[in-house]
C-alpha cells in the first residue's frame, strides 16, 4: 500500500497573521480493503495544527489492490479561533509530497470548489482601490497615501517600482562614482606575468586576454620604466591579439623584462573628480555632509595633478572659508577590509574591495623637488595645501580650509618607484581636521623579488604616503585600523591631536614621522597617542620632522610599538628636531636590546615592553643605550667602565650597582659631569663593591649633566 504526506507548506493563519488553532480531519471510505495484504482501513485521520502547521500521512486511493480506489478525502477543518470549513482533495501515490493547496478537487457533489468568499466582494488589481466604497480611507488604513492610485512610472504623478533611478537616488548626499552622471569604470586589472624587449612598445602576457575594447585604456608596467622610476605609464595603442598589445611609449629599463606587473583599465580621473565636484556643490547649496562613494572595484587614476582648487592631486577638493559652518567630505569605499595587509608570498598588489590606483609618478627626482617646492606634496586625493604657487598656501602659518575630509574603507596603490617618485594616497595638510577608518595605502609591488629589498633607496625621493592636517589644527585628527604597505619615503606625516588605534608601516625609510613643524605651519603644541604600531623593514622606525613650538615637541606617545628590526632607530630631519621631541615609546617584537638608537640626543623615552623591569647585568666596559634603565655590574674578575649616553634631552634615569670586589667606573660623554650628593662633580664617579649610584639628566640653565637622587 502506498502512502501520501500531506503537510501545510507555510502555516495556515488568519487575515491579521494569527494561526489557525484547531483541528483538521480527513475523512474517508468507512470500509477499505487491500487484496493481498490483509489491511483493512476507513473512517477519519485527525492532525491538530501546531502554530498553524502540520503534517499527516494518508493512504493514496490509487493503491495497488486497493478497493474502492479513486475516492476523494474530505477535508474539515474544526477551528477554537475562526469559523470552520470544508475542502475535498484528491490523492495519488505518484506524488508522495504535498501541499492541502496542490490536491484540492471540486466538491464531488456540488461540482465546485469551496470558496471563501464571493468573487464579486473581491478586490481587482486593475480597479487600484476603486472598487471600494471609500478609496480615499482605504488608503489611509493601508498607509499607501496616493500610491495606490498612481502608475508606475518615472515622471510625475508616478511611482518608483523594483530598480527605479530613484531609488539610488534616495540618499541625496551620496555621489556614488560609478552612476551615470559621473561613468566611473572601475574596471582595473592585474596580471603579474608581462614582458617587454628594451626599447620596444609591444606588451605580451600569456595571462592578461586583452579584448580589443582594451585600445585606448591607460595601463602601466612595472619595471619597464627608467631607473629610479621604475614604473613605465602608458596607454594601449593597438591590440595585435589577446595576448599581445602595443604601448604609446616603449621599454626604459635598458634591459627586457619579464614577469612584470601589468595594471590596465579605464582611466576613472575625470569620473571621480566630477563626483567630488558634485558633491561640493551639494555643500556648498547649505549641506553639511556628502560622500563620494566607491562601489567595491578598481579605479584606475591616471589624470594629470590639478591644482585648480588650492591643492596638488590627482583628485582635488576646495578651499572653505573658516567663518563658516564646517562642513564633511567623505570618500568611501566598502568593506572593513581595505586596511588588509598583503601576504609576503603575494606575486600581485594587494587591492580587495573599493580600490584606487594611481598612474602618478614624477619623471625625476629633480622634477619631484620642484614640484613639491613650488606646489606641496602630491596626493591621489588633495585638499588644499602648502603649495604656495596655488594661492595661499594652506597648513602654512595656521591657514586652513574648514572642512573635515574622511577616507573610509579604501585602499589606494600609487604607481611603484624605487627612488620614491610616486605621489603620496592623501594630501590633507591644508584642512582643519581630518579622520580615517579602514584604510591602507602602499606602491603597487610585491614582496619577492627586489621591490622593498632596499628602504634607503627611497630616500632619493620626497614621497610622503599621507599627510594629516598641519600643526595649529582644529584638535580632530583620527585614525583607526591603518596599514601602509610600502614603498615610500615617508609612511606618514602624524600631527598633534593624532590619536591611532592601530598602524603598521611596512618597507619605507621613515615610517612614522611625527610633526613638530613643516612647510611655513606653526610648531606643535599638543600631543599625539598612538595605542599600537608595527614598523618593519624600515630605515627608521620613527622621524621627527621639524621641532614642536618654541622647541618643545612633537610629543609623541605609542602604547605598544611592535617591531622586527634588530636595530630600532628614531632619526630626523635636524638636530634640533630629534632634540625636542618628547614621550614615550613600549617596543616589542623582535629587536635587540644594544641595537636601539637615536640619530642625536632625544626627549622621547624608549621602554623595553617585553620585561617586567628593565634589569640587566654587565661584566665588561659598556655604554647605557636608551632602553637600559637598571644596569647590575659584576666586577668579580676586573673593574670596568660604565658610559653614559649624552645627557642632553635623555628622559631616562639609570641606575649603577657594582656586585664585584673591584671598581666600577660611571664615566659620561662629551665632558658632562655626574653631580653627586655631596656637593662634588666630575667627569667620572667611582663604585665600590655593594655601592650603587642612580643618576638622572637635567639642564642648570647653562649645560646639561647628570645628578644623583
Amino acid at each position: 500500500m502506498s502512502g501520501v504526506t500531506v503537510s501545510s507548506a507555510r502555516p495556515l493563519c488568519l487575515p491579521d497573521g494569527t494561526p489557525y488553532e484547531g483541528t483538521l480531519y480527513f475523512d474517508g471510505p468507512d470500509l477499505v480493503t487491500v487484496a493481498g495484504q490483509d489491511v483493512i482501513l476507513g473512517g477519519t485521520v485527525a492532525v491538530d495544527l501546531v502554530a498553524g502547521e502540520y503534517s499527516v500521512t494518508l493512504a493514496a486511493p490509487d493503491s495497488t489492490g486497493m478497493n474502492p480506489s479513486g475516492w476523494t478525502y474530505k477535508v474539515r477543518g474544526v477551528f477554537s479561533n475562526a469559523p470552520g470549513w470544508v475542502r475535498y482533495i484528491a490523492l495519488s501515490k505518484a506524488n508522495p509530497l504535498v501541499t492541502l493547496a496542490d490536491v484540492v478537487v471540486p466538491d464531488p457533489v456540488a461540482g465546485t470548489y469551496t470558496v471563501l468568499a464571493n468573487p464579486s466582494t473581491l478586490l481587482a488589481k486593475a480597479q487600484n482601490l476603486a472598487d471600494v466604497a471609500d478609496p480615499a480611507q482605504a488608503r489611509i488604513h493601508l498607509g499607501l497615501g496616493g500610491a495606490a492610485t498612481l502608475n508606475v512610472g518615472t515622471g510625475a504623478n508616478t511611482v518608483a517600482a523594483g530598480d527605479d533611478p530613484r531609488f539610488s537616488t534616495s540618499k541625496p548626499w551620496v555621489f556614488d562614482v560609478t552612476a551615470a552622471a559621473y561613468g566611473a569604470a572601475g574596471d582595473g586589472q592585474v596580471v603579474a606575468d608581462g614582458a617587454m624587449a628594451s626599447g620596444s612598445a609591444v606588451l605580451t602576457s600569456a595571462t592578461a586576454n586583452w579584448p580589443s575594447s582594451v585600445v585606448g585604456k591607460a595601463v602601466s608596467v612595472k619595471g619597464a620604466g627608467p631607473t629610479g622610476v621604475t614604473t613605465l605609464v602608458a596607454t594601449v595603442v593597438s591590440r595585435q591579439s589577446a595576448t599581445q598589445i602595443t604601448l604609446s611609449a616603449a621599454n626604459a629599463s635598458g634591459a627586457a623584462v619579464s614577469g612584470a606587473i601589468v595594471i590596465w583599465g579605464t582611466d576613472d580621473t575625470a569620473a571621480i573628480q566630477a563626483a567630488v565636484d558634485a558633491a561640493e556643490a551639494y555643500l556648498s547649496s547649505g549641506h553639511s555632509y556628502a560622500q563620494v562613494y566607491f562601489p567595491p572595484r578598481a579605479y584606475i587614476v591616471a589624470g594629470p595633478l590639478n591644482r585648480s582648487k588650492s591643492g596638488n592631486g590627482q583628485v582635488v577638493f576646495g578651499v572653505y572659508p573658516t567663518i563658516g559652518n564646517k562642513p564633511i567630505l567623505e570618500f568611501r569605499g566598502e568593506g572593513d577590509g581595505a586596511a588588509a595587509v598583503r601576504h609576503w608570498e603575494q606575486t600581485v598588489p594587494q587591492y580587495a574591495g573599493s580600490c584606487l590606483i594611481s598612474f602618478g609618478v614624477y619623471a625625476s627626482i629633480p622634477a619631484q623637488a620642484n614640484d613639491v617646492t613650488a606646489n606641496g606634496n602630491a596626493g591621489v586625493i588633495s585638499g588644499p595645501n602648502e603649495g604656495s604657487t596655488n594661492g595661499l598656501a594652506y597648513g602654512a602659518s595656521a591657514r586652513f580650509s574648514n572642512i573635515i575630509p574622511g577616507l573610509k574603507n579604501l585602499a589606494i596603490l600609487n604607481t611603484h618607484s624605487a627612488y620614491g617618485l610616486s605621489y603620496g594616497a592623501f594630501n590633507f595638510f591644508g584642512a582643519a581636521n581630518a579622520y580615517l577608518e579602514n584604510v591602507g595605502w602602499s606602491t603597487a609591488a610585491v614582496v619577492p623579488g627586489t621591490d622593498y629589498t632596499s628602504p634607503p633607496q627611497f630616500a632619493n625621493g620626497q614621497s610622503i604616503g599621507g599627510l594629516l592636517p598641519a600643526p595649529g589644527n582644529n584638535d580632530l585628527v583620527y585614525a583607526k585600523n591603518i596599514s601602509i604597505g610600502g614603498g615610500y619615503t615617508f609612511g606618514i606625516f602624524c600631527t598633534e591631536h593624532l590619536v591611532c588605534d592601530r598602524i603598521m608601516v611596512l618597507y619605507c625609510w621613515s615610517a612614522i614621522c611625527p610633526v613638530g613643524t613643516y612647510a611655513g605651519s606653526v610648531g606643535s603644541v599638543h600631543a599625539m597617542l598612538i595605542e599600537s604600531a608595527s614598523v618593519e623593514a624600515c630605515t627608521n622606525e620613527l622621524y621627527i620632522v621639524g621641532p614642536g613650538s618654541s622647541g618643545i615637541g612633537p610629543i609623541i606617545d605609542i602604547l605598544q610599538f611592535s617591531t622586527e628590526s634588530s636595530t630600532p632607530n628614531l632619526a630626523g630631519n635636524s638636530q634640533t628636531a630629534v632634540n625636542s621631541a618628547l614621550g614615550r615609546v613600549k617596543l616589542t617584537g623582535i629587536f635587540s636590546e644594544t641595537g636601539v638608537s637615536t640619530q642625536y640626543p632625544t626627549g622621547i623615552e624608549f621602554v623595553d615592553g617585553q620585561v617586567p623591569r628593565m634589569i640587566k647585568r654587565k661584566t665588561a666596559a659598556f655604554t647605557a643605550s636608551p632602553i637600559d634603565r637598571v644596569l647590575i655590574c659584576d666586577t668579580s674578575t676586573a673593574g670596568f667602565t660604565g658610559t653614559l649616553p649624552n645627557a642632553s634631552f635623555c628622559p631616562a634615569r639609570y641606575t649603577f650597582r657594582n656586585v664585584g670586589a673591584n671598581t666600577l667606573t660611571i664615566a659620561t660623554t662629551s665632558s658632562q659631569l655626574i653631580h653627586l650628593a655631596d656637593g662634588t662633580n666630575a667627569t667620572s664617579a667611582s663604585l665600590a663593591n655593594g655601592k650603587s649610584l642612580t643618576v638622572e639628566a637635567l639642564y642648570d640653565g647653562t649645560g646639561w649633566g647628570w645628578y644623583a637622587i
